[in-house]
């Protein structure tokens, strides 16, 4: 029998389990301090580092940075090691 795409998170959890399914969620951070491309890129190398990481998007004027995939708690540190705070998530 062929499966067609899994549809959303819930099925993704209940076929590969709850730690599959975080590590398929989009989450988003509100990072301060950076100020030019180089805090962009010193972020993005050290998230897009993060097993589990499949993207991550980073607006610099509002400090907002979108990943796809990864463990929350490995982005937090990434994100720390980078070098800045998050002030929302």
């Amino acid at each position: 029998m062929e499966r067609g795409p899994l549809r959303n998170q819930a099925e993704v959890a209940r076929c590969f389990g709850p730690r599959l399914a975080a590590m398929s969620a989009n989450r988003t951070y509100t990072v301060s301090g950076m100020t030019c491309g180089h805090c962009v890129a010193a972020v993005k190398g050290e998230v897009g580092a993060v097993d589990g990481v499949s993207g991550v998007e980073i607006d610099l004027d509002s400090g907002r940075v979108d990943v796809s995939g990864g463990d929350d708690a490995a982005i937090r540190e990434a994100i720390d090691e980078a070098g800045y705070d998050i002030v929302a998530a």
